[in-house]
């Protein structure tokens, strides 16, 4: 991603912790898993609110 897609962080500056990703990395469990039909796993690797040029995610497939 190369935007924030979060609507709650549209006006927020750098921040510290990635806490607020986790809504994004949710929304995207749950894409793939409809799509897959299986659980996955979402880790956030990077965020553009940490001052990268865009949000990186890895997606697994989950041992559950």
């Amino acid at each position: 991603m190369f935007t924030c897609e979060c609507p709650m962080l549209e006006k927020a500056a750098l921040l510290q912790s990635l806490t607020w990703c986790h809504c994004t990395a949710g929304y995207n469990k749950k894409l793939f898993e409809l799509v897959f039909e299986i659980p996955v796993y979402v880790e956030i690797l990077q965020s553009i609110r940490q001052g990268f040029d865009f949000c990186l995610l890895r997606v697994t497939f989950s041992k559950d």
